[in-house]
């Protein structure tokens, strides 16, 4: 190792800086042994590294406080965690400490999310992305993620870094945007965008789709009877009825406009959606909504009209539309409170793409 270890600027005044801390670095690297010989030979060198540790203790302090942040082992289990973590999660350090991150997993994420996190970082990549939370006292708090493997000196991974970001003001107003004010459902600006995203990830993994369009029966003549304060009651009610039918995070429920809604859902069979169907209009048809104008039902219910979409085969969302539109009509005509599926085995029904 070089003797000449370049002390020779006026340390007092000098900030500290990256130079200082690279000196020191190298020195250390190269021959730790003489490195220390020198430290204790050097006593500016010893000033120069008390500097050094009490600016670092000062950033790590800094850190603690404004930066979420934890470590994990290869397992997931938290082995430190940071005081703005903490501030956020409502959960202390020693809570915190020894638990698995599923302390603060949302029930409505899907286990494919954290599937393919996992995946990600077993692979030995970095993860980033967008995590929605819980926190001890139940709110929910979306984080912005960066994951990064740790990895010893023979570069084996050993655990993991996770930093984030607070973004749930962010979300509110995203979701504000897209979200209809009166139902609380997904409004058309964001059927129309996610309705193609939903397809093309359909196909790519492999699994069935179903779009279910839903419509209020003669609810014109339930705004003339009862007035549109009460129509405007009614939406809502549909709205809550979808939301609790299809609830799990994978599901999307829209309100397309007027009494019109969509609803767009994963199904691993065609059975499925037909049951889900079935328990939408049973629900709707037991909130017993008075409508003297739906006979002969007597109550406010629903029509629906849903394509179940094969992961095979290559569609265009308008045409989706259309043909379950026409579904739904089928189902009025029919009676009303009833479902009608698309049948694309027949081709007098449906065209393929």
């Amino acid at each position: 190792m070089p003797q000449n270890t370049n002390l020779d600027h006026d340390h007092h005044h000098s900030p500290w800086i990256a130079q200082d801390a690279i000196q020191l670095h190298r020195l250390f690297s190269d021959n730790p042994q003489t490195a220390l010989t020198l430290l204790g030979q050097h006593p500016q060198l010893q000033e120069m590294l008390t500097e050094l540790l009490r600016q670092s203790n000062r950033y790590a302090e800094t850190i603690d406080r404004y930066v979420m942040a934890t470590t994990t082992d290869m397992k997931g289990k938290i082995l430190t965690a940071s005081k703005a973590f903490c501030d956020v999660s409502g959960y202390s350090a020693e809570e915190l400490i020894g638990s698995n991150h599923n302390i603060i997993r949302h029930p409505h994420t899907p286990k494919v999310f954290y599937k393919t996190l996992w995946k990600t970082l077993l692979s030995g990549e970095s993860w980033h992305g967008d995590i929605c939370s819980k926190s001890k006292d139940g709110h929910t708090f979306w984080m912005e993620t960066h994951i990064d493997p740790i990895v010893d000196k023979q570069g084996s991974i050993i655990g993991y870094i996770a930093i984030r970001h607070d973004i749930t003001e962010r979300k509110r107003v995203e979701k504000m945007s897209i979200t209809d004010e009166l139902t609380g459902c997904y409004n058309r600006r964001h059927f129309n965008r996610l309705f193609p995203e939903e397809l093309r990830r359909a196909k790519r993994d492999q699994h069935w789709l179903a779009f279910m369009m839903c419509d209020a029966d003669n609810f014109k003549k339930y705004n003339d009877t009862y007035g549109h304060h009460a129509g405007d009651d009614a939406l809502k009610v549909i709205g809550e009825v979808l939301n609790e039918t299809f609830s799990r995070a994978s599901d999307h429920v829209f309100r397309l406009g007027g009494e019109e809604f969509a609803v767009i859902f994963p199904i691993q069979e065609a059975e499925h959606a037909q049951l889900l169907a079935d328990k939408t209009l049973q629900a709707m048809y037991a909130r017993n909504i008075e409508h003297t104008g739906n006979i002969p039902h007597g109550r406010l219910t629903l029509s629906l009209g849903m394509m179940v979409l094969d992961p095979s085969i290559e569609y265009v969302s308008d045409e989706i539309y259309k043909y379950a539109d026409g579904a739904l009509y089928r189902a009025k005509r029919k009676g009303r409170n009833r479902f009608e599926l698309v049948d694309v085995r027949n081709p007098e029904n449906i065209e393929f793409f």
